[in-house]
This record gives structure tokens, C-alpha cells and sequence, in this order.
């Protein structure tokens, strides 16, 4: 008499109970991909053997079966070492998260630096008026019609200075 293998029969108790692999999910919060690759037998998608025996035991407590009894059984069926899964497969399930969170923070980094770089190079509104293109006073207040010269900023050559 041949018996069911591992998951065949943790797919016939939970069935026997009437449970759903959703509610199974549930209970165990272990992905429903996951319980469904432990009772296909395909324990060459899960992870290594330590988390697979974690998996038998909180699916067999979620479906009300004898943990230990159920272990027994997948320690006499599989062989002791079960290889975890290859990295590849790991890493490939990771977003691209990071990266993208680490470009985005070196281009507002590059964008505040310009952005300063170019505040600190304006020209700014006022800026002083150079001496040599300074009229006197009254040339100035000649040529916009007013009567008297306002006190002026500017310094304005002296007799005394060499022209």
C-alpha cells in the first residue's frame, strides 16, 4: 500500500476539515504560493529545510493534525538536505526600491547645488554705479528739469585729485 506523499496529505486533511488554503493563509500567515508549493511537493521552490519544517508544523497546528507525527512523516519521505532555493531566485523578488530611492536623492542633490550655484552668480539688482559714468549733480538734475541737487551717494572727483 503506498502512501499519499507529504502534501497530498496535508491537502487531504485540510480538505476533510473543510478548510480553504485562504483561511490556512490566514491562520498561518504563510503565503498562499508558498502552501501551495508545499502540497504540490515542490519543495524545490520554498526555502531551506528549517523553514519548510516551519511551515509543516504551523500548517499541520492550522488544520488541527499532530505536528511531531506529520514531521516524522516528512523526515522519512525527503531526504535530510534540502538546499535553499538559489539567490538569484531571492534577489529577484527585491523592487528596485533602493535604487531608485538613491537616484532620486543624488539628482535633488544635484539640483539644490546648481540651483545655489547660480543664486550666489546673479547679478544682483543693486549694484553700485561706476564712478566713471557718474554726471555731477547738476548735469544730472539739469537734464531731468529739477531746480536742486538732491545729496548724493556717489563721490565726486575734487580739484585736488589728478584728472
Amino acid at each position: 500500500m503506498m502512501r499519499d506523499s507529504i502534501g497530498d496529505y496535508l491537502k487531504t486533511e485540510r480538505e476533510t476539515r473543510r478548510l480553504s488554503i485562504e483561511e490556512v493563509s490566514s491562520t498561518t500567515r504563510i503565503p498562499r504560493r508558498t502552501l501551495e508549493s508545499l502540497e504540490d511537493d515542490r519543495f524545490e521552490d520554498l526555502p531551506s529545510g528549517v523553514f519548510v519544517r516551519g511551515f509543516i508544523k504551523a500548517y499541520a497546528s492550522a488544520v488541527d493534525i499532530n505536528a511531531d507525527e506529520v514531521l516524522a512523516r516528512f523526515d522519512e519521505e525527503r531526504p535530510q538536505t534540502l538546499f535553499p532555493a538559489p539567490l538569484a531566485t531571492v534577489h529577484s523578488r527585491r523592487g528596485y526600491g533602493a535604487l531608485l530611492l538613491a537616484i532620486t536623492t543624488a539628482a535633488l542633490f544635484a539640483i539644490i547645488v546648481a540651483t545655489f550655484a547660480l543664486v550666489r552668480r546673479a547679478p544682483a539688482q543693486d549694484d553700485p554705479i561706476e564712478l566713471s559714468s557718474a554726471m555731477p549733480c547738476q548735469v544730472e538734475a539739469a537734464r531731468v528739469e529739477r531746480s536742486f541737487c538732491a545729496p548724493s551717494t556717489i563721490a565726486t572727483p575734487t580739484a585736488s585729485s589728478p584728472s
